[in-house]
């Protein structure tokens, strides 16, 4: 299992990135385009614990997936990609932490915590460099998006 963190400060206060990272509609603006991220479907339009969001896009291969929130409270939710049908996502392992944190009135720290895992094996353990490098960039687009959005 590997593990990424990502954490950056946007100049806007807590309530507003809260609202800006729990609305669905917001992961297609703050995502890079190259990677054409698309919500297929959703149970929920603003993220709650038990929403299932169905995407099609391109990490490491063009792929469809799904992932659930298995954990929310107020500045902080974990969704975790899950097996749609006969469909595996592109990832064994898939859990991804968002946390918030106000450090003043106009600032939140945006932290995010990923725990992966490859399906292939021995070819999957060779990806993970790959997939960490690809993660940094998506990241560094989401930093600059979210700012150019909420500031």
């Amino acid at each position: 299992m590997k593990y990424f963190y990502n954490e950056f400060v946007v100049n806007s206060n807590i309530e507003k990135v809260w609202v800006f990272f729990t609305d669905l509609k917001h992961l297609e603006i703050i995502s890079p385009s190259d990677i054409k991220l698309n919500l297929i479907e959703s149970t929920d339009k603003i993220l709650k614990k038990g929403t299932v969001a169905c995407f099609y896009g391109k990490i490491i291969i063009s792929a469809q997936w799904c992932s659930k929130i298995t954990f929310f409270e107020k500045y902080e939710y974990v969704d975790e990609m899950i097996q749609n049908g006969n469909k595996k996502p592109p990832f064994r392992l898939w859990s991804h932490r968002h946390r918030f944190e106000e450090i003043d009135d106009c600032k939140t720290r945006v932290l995010d915590k990923i725990e992966f895992e490859l399906p292939f094996g021995l070819l999957g353990k060779m990806l993970e460099l790959y997939i960490e490098l690809r993660l940094l960039k998506i990241f560094k687009h989401r930093e600059h998006a979210t700012k150019k959005f909420l500031e």
